[in-house]
């Protein structure tokens, strides 16, 4: 090449020409690779510092708060249409919908033991994220038939299935989850890049939701009595005591239920305080589904003794509370080593009247109990405050319009 071009034959230039063609063909290709690696790692770095992002929004204790950031901005990293997201429910082995973003409905339950074929089972099985290019021919390759749910109604086949597990290492890894996501944007197929991606996410979430839900159950067990899982007789009083201080600011009416089991005593005498226990968590039980969510406060009081703050909650209301409560806990049935037991309780309730501190009102509620228990037991009865008495109940369908039980005292 560095001879004088005059002095070389036809065949020499020739040659020439195609070498310097085969080292501009090489110059091209290395641009382009160079330039699709640069883009590449653009991508990446762009990609991570996403990551880190989304890993500072969720080091938060909310679960709700976790699940919003997923949906809110895991779909728009993967350039995904879809996105859902399941937690694990260990007792019932089942994925239940936690949020999505389809513009339909999709299930809100899947049970991994009837539905072992699902996609979201054998990511789970395969403790990794499962990237699907092409669902027909993942079945094909691997010779398997994924039971697609009748709700997965994609624009293409490609989707990724991101089992969100917790703990490495030599520990035991837990399911918290799965991170669905489906159909890119631009029509294309999820990668290779977008799997390493979801690798990291994967624990991310899966971390963040264990350590939340771990936090919640420890600041659970600091206010709930461990066998009923009701509140304790702490959390009780400072909620009366919260209670008494807006009625008094604000004021508005609030009632107290207490109740107590009938002749428990000598049902733990007769069967044994294992049934005993037993039979207390069927009570729970059946209080909590009886009572308002998230609107009244229901605690184990102590031993067989229970209480329930029933906010804008009237005398009138509190005994229709009170009567549900009744049957609630007389149709509850337990059963232990295949005896079955039933219980019933005598209840008393009470409305806040101006002025009395909260030991006066949870006198006023059990003065109401001790009637029921001492005039028969299994039924309500009410303190009058206007009498300074507890009294026995009417019917529920016996109330009168304006709050007043027949043959109790009108409302100062």
């Amino acid at each position: 090449m560095d001879q004088d071009v005059g002095n070389l034959s036809h065949a020499e230039l020739l040659d020439a020409y195609r070498q310097l063609s085969t080292r501009v063909d090489q110059l091209k290709t290395n641009y382009e690779l160079q330039r699709t690696q640069l883009a590449a790692i653009g991508r990446l770095t762009t990609r991570s510092t996403q990551v880190a992002q989304l890993s500072k929004e969720l080091n938060t204790f909310d679960v709700d708060q976790i699940v919003r950031v997923a949906l809110g901005k895991i779909p728009h990293l993967f350039a995904a249409r879809y996105c859902s997201l399941f937690l694990y429910d260990y007792e019932n082995n089942a994925l239940h919908l936690k949020a999505h973003n389809h513009p339909e409905p999709i299930s809100e339950q899947v049970s991994l033991s009837r539905e072992p074929d699902t996609i979201m089972a054998l990511a789970i099985s395969a403790d990794r994220p499962l990237l699907i290019e092409n669902i027909d021919e993942y079945e094909r390759e691997k010779g398997v038939r994924v039971r697609r749910l009748e709700t997965d109604k994609y624009l293409t086949n490609s989707c990724l299935i991101c089992p969100l597990m917790a703990g490495s290492g030599g520990g035991t890894r837990r399911v918290m989850g799965v991170l669905n996501l489906a159909d890119r944007s631009d029509g294309a197929n999820f990668d290779r890049d977008d799997l390493n991606v979801a690798v990291q996410l994967s624990e991310l979430i899966g971390t963040a939701l264990s350590t939340s839900i771990l936090v919640n159950e420890m600041r659970s067990l600091a206010e709930t009595d461990g066998l009923t899982r009701l509140a304790n007789h702490r959390v009780f009083r400072e909620s009366l005591d919260r209670e008494i201080k807006r009625g008094a600011r604000y004021g508005g009416e609030f009632s107290l239920v207490m109740l107590d089991i009938d002749r428990f005593k000598l049902f733990n005498d007769d069967h044994g305080h294992l049934t005993g226990d037993h039979v207390l968590r069927t009570v729970s039980r059946a209080i909590r589904h009886t009572v308002r969510e998230g609107v009244d406060l229901a605690a184990r009081y102590g031993g067989e003794e229970f209480a329930v703050i029933l906010p804008e909650t009237g005398l009138t209301g509190a005994l229709i509370a009170a009567e549900r409560l009744r049957r609630a806990i007389a149709e509850a049935e337990s059963e232990l080593e295949g005896k079955r037991f039933r219980v019933t309780a005598s209840l008393g309730a009470a409305e806040y009247r101006a002025g009395m501190s909260a030991s006066e009102f949870i006198d006023a509620a059990d003065k109401a109990m001790y009637l029921a228990k001492k005039t028969g037991r299994n039924r309500v009865c009410y303190f009058d405050a206007a009498a300074g008495a507890p009294r026995e109940a009417p019917p529920i369908e016996g109330l009168a319009e304006n709050g007043t039980p027949p043959g109790g005292s009108e409302k100062p």
